[in-house]
């Protein structure tokens, strides 16, 4: 019996439980990094989105705030509904989250590490038994 408890593998499945965790925020750095533009009021406005749903508005051209209040809110509105639809679109191509290949990695270590964590346990048990047994028989003597 080995009585290094790292002999069950849990420092390995932790550092693959690690990994992900890292490859998930690379891939979620990634996907806020990127950013889509739409145009309204032919260019006067214009909003820039990223992939994560953070939007930033700008006034290109300051005529636009003559077109009125009401209009000039629709303006953006369509503005920032199309970099948005855009947004979604573009994260579909690579480089955007997997989030079903992540959750299926997870659901493998989890399952590796109950596995190893039942056997790791099983022989702690066995050597509290035996070490118990050995103590046990030294009394009697």
């Amino acid at each position: 019996m080995n009585s290094n408890p790292d002999a069950s593998g849990i420092g390995d499945i932790l550092e693959r439980a690690l990994s992900v965790v890292r490859e998930g925020k690379q891939a979620q750095e990634a996907v806020d990094a990127q950013t889509v533009e739409a145009e309204a009021a032919d260019g006067q406005v214009r909003v820039t989105a990223t992939l994560s749903g953070s939007v930033k508005v700008a006034i290109v051209d300051p005529r636009a705030v003559r077109l009125g209040a009401e209009v000039l809110a629709e303006e953006i509105t369509t503005a920032v509904n199309a970099a948005l639809d855009a947004a979604r679109e573009q994260a579909g191509l690579p480089g955007a989250m997997d989030l079903d290949g992540l959750s299926s990695k997870i659901e493998e270590i989890q399952q590796q590490s109950t596995q190893r964590m039942q056997a790791f346990m099983s022989s702690l048990a066995g050597a509290h038994s035996s070490i118990a047994r050995a103590a046990s028989e030294e009394r009697n003597r």
